[in-house]
């Protein structure tokens, strides 16, 4: 009888062992999936700041060229309301509407800092284009000036989220 409640003992050891190994690989595979998924949406946020920051790099490239078209069209017509110089600048409002759609898609992923610095790009942007329209330029680069400097700032952003480590 003594030897029966012993094998007793010894199975329900062994069924506790069990017991507690399979939790604990349970729990460790619930920590491994965990991480899994952290990982898979920092590729995915990380994916898709890449492509924002790409779209607004074209866009404020495009907000430039379109710019200077603009300014030369002003040039040739001296007149700001000539059918050339509204198309022209009706395509660089419309660049730097984009412009302005992706920024603020980036900056909601960047706080209420750069959303305002953005802001301030787009908004200088928007100023430029304008200017470009209703009066003679000179040198178009030389508009950008304050322009370039907000969007080095916004690369750097763009820069860090790519290079940072997951």
């Amino acid at each position: 009888m003594a030897e029966s409640r012993s094998n007793t003992n010894i199975f329900a050891y062994i069924s506790f062992f069990v017991a507690a190994l399979s939790l604990v690989a349970t729990m460790y595979q619930a920590y491994l999936n965990t991480r899994y998924v952290e990982l898979i949406q920092t590729s995915v946020q990380r994916a898709e700041t890449a492509r924002i920051c790409k779209d607004l790099i074209d866009a404020f490239f495009q907000i430039k060229f379109r710019t200077g078209l603009l300014a030369s069209a002003f040039e040739r017509e001296k007149n700001p309301n000539a059918a050339p110089v509204l198309a022209a600048s009706g395509e660089a409002l419309n660049a730097v509407s984009r412009f302005g759609a992706y920024g603020t898609y980036l900056a909601n992923f960047q706080g209420d800092a750069r959303r305002a610095e953005y802001s301030e790009l787009t908004s200088e942007l928007l100023r430029v284009v304008e200017l470009a329209q209703k009066s003679a330029v000179g040198d178009p680069p030389k508009l950008f000036e304050k322009a370039d400097a907000l969007f080095e700032r916004m690369n750097a952003d763009c820069v860090r989220s790519a290079t940072s480590r997951l």
